[in-house]
């Protein structure tokens, strides 16, 4: 006996018969695909796809805003390209004088309009990001340095914020003397406080950009601040058993210090 056939069956036939001429024969319909498939295309080629090839740091000959960046690279054993442009002084400490032609030339023919035309810059393929404290954000959760939870990343963001006030009110001391000697003392007893983390972490149980960040605020100030207040440094942070064990703990990693003694030396900081 005969299978009965399902009326259902040749209404779909038709129904997709007819979508595909539609789609075959309208402009419109066919335009319309072609401008999606155009526009996913520019969406997956432009600066927010997905890493093609090694980071590129671009920045200028300089540690600077970028410095940070470049030690989480370290601390992840990640190679990348350290881009520098070159830059020189008509009078040595004299940034009126400075000169960074290569920098200029490309600048002028708008080579990073994609940041407003400044640096640092991170560039990997099509992928594009601009802003230091993105660039330090972004890099860091590739990198595993943000935390193993969404509060923990939270709290390495805001102890990365932290240490951004304190270096704002280094810059608008009275003087090196009440700095070192009263003022980061008491900075340092604040920021003890809000430590998450312990045993060497200043959140969770695992490096992080906050770690970097203590670091480079008490061991890698760039312009480097003057050596004879060196013992005050210490002194303000040997009250601070979490601070302190940070310090101790990146101090005695090899990969980072062998960064910190290798690298480009320069007098721009």
């Amino acid at each position: 006996m005969a299978k009965a056939r399902s009326p259902a069956r040749p209404l779909l036939m038709f129904l997709a018969g007819a979508a595909a001429w539609m789609l075959s024969s309208s402009p419109g319909f066919a335009g319309a695909g072609a401008r999606s498939m155009r526009e996913h295309t520019r969406m997956r080629d432009g600066p927010t796809s997905p890493p093609s090839d090694k980071f590129k740091f671009v920045y200028f000959d300089a540690y600077g805003r970028i410095e940070t960046s470049r030690m989480l690279m370290v601390l992840a054993g990640q190679d990348y390209e350290d881009f520098r442009y070159p830059i020189s002084f008509g009078t040595p400490g004299d940034k009126s004088t400075m000169k960074r032609d290569e920098f200029d030339s490309d600048q002028k023919a708008g080579k990073f309009d994609y940041g407003m035309n400044m640096i640092p810059v991170v560039e990997a393929g099509e992928f594009r990001l601009p802003q230091s404290k993105a660039i330090e954000r972004y890099m860091a959760k590739k990198l595993d340095l943000m935390g193993s939870t969404l509060e923990e990343e939270a709290w390495v963001d805001a102890l990365n914020e932290h240490i951004g006030d304190i270096g704002a009110a280094f810059g608008n001391k009275e003087s090196d003397q009440k700095w070192f000697q009263e003022d980061l003392p008491a900075y340092l007893k604040k920021l003890e406080i809000t430590l998450p983390g312990s045993e060497g972490f200043a959140v969770g149980t695992k490096s992080s950009l906050a770690d970097v960040a203590i670091y480079r605020l008490l061991r890698d100030v760039q312009p480097p601040y003057d050596p004879s207040f060196d013992k005050d440094v210490v002194t303000a942070y040997s009250g601070c058993p979490k601070i302190k064990a940070i310090v101790e703990r990146l101090d005695g990693h090899e990969g980072l210090q062998k960064w910190i003694t290798e690298r480009p030396k320069t007098t721009v900081g």
